[in-house]
């Protein structure tokens, strides 16, 4: 008997375990040897706010292997360093990828070439390969049937579709794959017919936080639409969500309001009656915040050319321009000049930091001896992440901090586009 009891303990504290195993498994393959390599699922499609379920690093051959658990299908991201690809994860699937991540990629940000994605196999009951042909019939379907659809207003095509689809492809067996295609015709009809999409596609319907067909559409139906009481009484959890669109609208358009913006997220966070809501208030006031004025700055622990360590807490009394950058090139010899006659001309106004990266630092190191540039080099070193905390999309990056290391202008514009401007106008509020 006591046998018996104590096997049943010991199954009833195995068994979260077991429930809470890893049931997705990714093995890959990058061209990046030794890159920290991160897995990053979205919260929900609202806000888009990503929470990083695990990491590990690449070895010398650009292997890698990523384990975890989710419980639904879930839009996410593979990051190799700081580049990022979208995949669909489905609970119980494995997946072995490859990703080639552009070698060679000096243009704008605009410009550069994208990560690509090679998939060698996937098991997940064929939903990754229908969810694929799904998307591609859908896209197909619209650019043959363009003029007929946005010039003659034939909406009648789009009942057909469906049909056209299964003949093609087969019956989608995921309700997501038909969530999507639902909300792919429904942003293609509310071009033509805006009233037709809320009354079909939203007046009494489920409430899709993670399908991004979805958002897209509500984002551009209810943007700029003042819903009747009636349609907001039947639809609470919808009107909740369409509420905090428009605090978004209204934190971005009114500089003296973001306060209260901030609090009634806060209240739909604590009170509201959906989980899902809840959520998405908490990540929409953590984006809201994030390096807006006044803000705390990400900090840093680097190291200067002597190997002397340089944290943010050190610039505690001063003003600082942040300058990010990573490879010289003829556009940062002409910021370097523009920025560098500025530092003479603001004297004690504010400490220039120049944080490059890497693989750049002792490239700068020589220049900053060369020209003379009497300001503070930093090596970005490990510290690649850094670059995400400050949103820094491409280099050259600047951002002005006040004193105390809280956001002064996260992004500032560049040396020739008005920097000095606001460097002024921010320390005259000192």
């Amino acid at each position: 008997m006591r046998n018996k009891s104590v096997s049943c303990l010991l199954l009833s504290l195995l068994c979260p375990i077991l429930v809470l195993g890893q049931n997705v498994l990714i093995v890959g393959k990058t061209n990046v040897p030794d890159a920290l390599v991160r897995l990053l699922t979205y919260d929900e499609m609202f806000t888009c706010e990503q929470t990083q379920v695990i990491e590990t690093q690449s070895d010398s051959n650009g292997q890698f292997a990523l384990e975890t658990n989710i419980n639904v299908i879930t839009p996410a991201q593979i990051a190799i360093n700081l580049e990022r690809v979208d995949v669909l994860l489905k609970p119980e699937g494995k997946y072995d990828f490859e990703i080639i991540i552009p070698e060679n990629n000096d243009g704008s940000y605009f410009e550069k070439e994208q990560p690509v994605i090679k998939i060698n196999s996937i098991e997940d009951d064929g939903f990754y390969s229908q969810f694929v042909a799904a998307q591609s019939f859908i896209d197909d379907f619209l650019y043959d049937n363009f003029n007929r659809i946005y010039r003659g207003r034939q909406t009648s095509l789009l009942d057909t579709l469906d049909n056209q689809m299964v003949k093609k492809i087969g019956l989608p067996e995921s309700k997501y794959i038909n969530d999507y295609v639902k909300y792919r015709k429904a942003s293609v009809l509310m071009t033509i017919n805006n009233k037709r999409v809320v009354s079909e596609y939203f007046d009494n319907q489920e409430v899709l936080y993670n399908q991004a067909a979805y958002m897209d559409v509500f984002s551009e139906v209810f943007k700029g639409n003042v819903m009747q009481n009636d349609f907001l009484s039947r639809n609470a959890q919808l009107a909740e969500l369409i509420n905090m669109q428009n605090l978004k609208k209204e934190f971005y358009a009114n500089a003296k309001d973001k306060n209260s913006v901030l609090k009634e997220l806060k209240t739909i966070e604590d009170a509201s009656k959906y989980q899902e809501n809840k959520l998405v208030a908490k990540n929409l006031a953590k984006q809201l915040k994030e390096l807006s004025y006044d803000t705390k700055a990400p900090d840093f622990i680097l190291k200067d050319k002597t190997g002397a360590v340089i944290q943010l807490s050190d610039y505690q009394d001063d003003m600082v321009l942040l300058q990010f950058v990573d490879g010289y090139s003829s556009l940062m010899e002409h910021e370097f000049t523009t920025l560098n006659d500025l530092q003479r001309q603001w004297y004690d106004t504010i400490t220039v930091v120049t944080i490059a990266t890497k693989e750049s630092f002792d490239e700068y190191v020589q220049l900053f001896d060369k020209q003379e540039f009497r300001w503070q080099l930093l090596n970005l070193g490990d510290d690649i992440l850094l670059l995400e905390k400050y949103h820094v999309k491409t280099c050259p990056a600047y951002v002005i901090l006040k004193r105390k290391g809280r956001i002064g202008m996260a992004p500032a514009p560049s040396p020739d586009r008005y920097l000095d401007y606001h460097v002024r106008r921010i320390s005259k509020y000192l």
